[in-house]
Parts: structure tokens; sequence; C-alpha cells
């Protein structure tokens, strides 16, 4: 392949796979993760990404290394209406059932893998992921789980944004706040299943909601929060690709390499956000409906 920057990516299958499924978790991940970031999903996204360990673990340990995405996908189910069940109480007891989630499944998962043996090679493996071991079969599966995840975003979109602005007004206006709590949990879910074998469940979260806090830094209306995202889910992960191609004294990390360009982009933005704020006096969107200096006007969210 020719195209400027790509010579070196597009020159083995091993490499050109996880590029591909980089771009698709970078476009959808960034979708998703301006929801988590208006509706303050932060916990339930850290929540999903450990909880679904045990699945992953199940499906590595039983049916080998291509039923870590079924094994995962099976267990997010479970995952998501007990995320969704917990999030309908007041805020403390919603981050406590959270959290007794969290540490239940992902404890679970531990005991599941070191119970079928001596396996901390692997362990590492699951939880860091092995983003040069894609292969045909996972990345078609990673794919089709990503589009899952686009298709549950897209389809509550308005519901989403309504909900997580004014959640009362989303109630009066007759939207069901346990529909929309389950497709966004759904949504999460969808992400962290497609990332498991590739990017792991530790680094994924920053996936989740690195690009997501990074447009809410760099602009103010959601519609451009979405192309910002995307943007930031995209180039961190060329970025990552190009810097573990380099020629370095020590190897370098796939999942790492991806994972440090996201969260550095978002330090890049800060200094970005602080001139806006400083010369213009721009804050960002806030889902109560102001910004750090005002009122959005009737049109600002959309």
């Amino acid at each position: 392949m020719d195209v400027p920057g790509l010579q070196t990516i597009a020159a083995a299958p091993y490499l050109f796979r996880p590029f591909l499924m980089l771009m698709f978790l970078g476009v959808v991940a960034g979708l998703v993760g301006v929801i988590i970031n208006l509706r303050c999903l932060e916990f339930n996204a850290e929540a999903m990404v450990h909880s679904v360990f045990p699945g992953i673990v199940a499906g590595a340990v039983y049916g080998g290394l291509d039923m870590i995405i079924p094994g995962a996908a099976i267990c997010a189910v479970f995952i998501v209406i007990a995320l969704t069940a917990v999030g309908r109480r007041t805020t403390k007891v919603s981050e406590s059932g959270t959290a007794v989630v969290l540490t239940s499944f992902f404890s679970a998962g531990i005991v599941l893998s070191l119970y079928k043996g001596d396996r901390s090679g692997q362990l590492e493996a699951l939880m860091f992921g092995r983003l040069l071991e894609v292969t045909p079969d996972r990345f078609v599966e990673s794919v089709l789980v990503c589009l899952v995840a686009l298709t549950i975003i897209t389809v509550s979109w308005k519901e989403q944004i309504f909900t997580a602005f004014d959640r009362d007004g989303a109630r009066a206006a007759g939207i069901s706040g346990f529909a929309v709590d389950l497709m966004v949990n759904g949504a999460i879910a969808a992400v962290v299943v497609s990332s498991a074998s590739a990017v792991g469940v530790l680094l994924v979260i920053g996936y989740l909601v690195v690009p997501g806090a990074t447009a809410r830094l760099l602009v103010e209306r959601v519609s451009l929060m979405i192309p910002v995202a995307i943007a930031v889910g995209v180039i961190g992960g060329y970025a990552g690709m190009i810097i573990m191609t380099l020629d370095t004294p020590h190897p370098v990390s796939p999942q790492a390499s991806v994972a440090l360009s996201v969260i550095a982009l978002f330090f890049l933005a800060l200094p970005v956000r602080w001139l806006r704020t400083k010369f213009s006096g721009v804050g960002v969107v806030d889902p109560e409906g102001s910004t750090a200096y005002g009122n959005i006007p009737t049109g600002g969210v959309a």
C-alpha cells in the first residue's frame, strides 16, 4: 500500500488487522465516550471493564482464544442487567452496588483463572491484551460487536442526550429511564467485549473515557464533541501503531503505546482549553444545562 503513513503498518497482516480494528474501535468508542462523559458514567465503564473478566477467562480456558469474545459477550449480558438494576437506586446506593458488581465479577474471574492452574502469563495476556495476535476470525467478531455498539448508541442517541441534560424532563416526556440506561450499558459492554482480546480489559477504559473527556475540553456543542472524540480515538490508535513500529532499543508494548497515545491527546488538549477559557471566556458543555460561564442557549446542545 502506497498511502503515505501506512506503508509500514500495511506491510504485514499482523500489523494491518490490528490497525483496522483500532480504527473501528476509535470511531465507536469515541461516540460511546461522548455519552459516557455527558452522563457521568465513567464508574459504570470501569465496572464493566473489570466485570467482564470472568467471561474472558472462561472463554479462553474452556474454548481457547477464539472463544474469548463469545465468552465475554455472554458474561456482559448479566453485567448489563446488574449495572442497570443498581443504577436505578439513589446515588450512594447505586455507587455501592456498582462497586459490588465490579468486585464480585472480577474476583470470580481471578478465582477461575487460578483454579485452572498457574496461568500467570495467560492472566497477564487476558488483562492487557495481545494486539498483534488478532486473527481474521477475532477481527471479524470484534468488528461485528463494534457495529452492535454503534447501532445501540445511534438508535438511542436523542434519548441519551435528553437524559444526560435533564433526566427528570426526559422521564416527564415519556422516555423510559430503564430502557435508556440498559442501552447505554449495552453499548459500553459491546465496546469492552469487542476489544477484550486485543487491547485488554484494563487498557480499554482509556478508549471509553479519554476521547469524550478530551472533546469536552475542546468544544462546547455536543454535535462538535462527536467528531472530536472520534478523531482522538482514531489518531490515538494510529499514533500508537506508529510508535510500536519504531526502531527502539527495547520492545514497546503495542497495547500500552496505543493507550498512552490516546491519553497524550488529552494532555495536549489541556493548554488549549486553558487558552480558550482565558481569552474567550468560553466554557464547556455541562449536562446540567450550563457552561462554566453561563447558560447554554436553546440550540447549544444539538
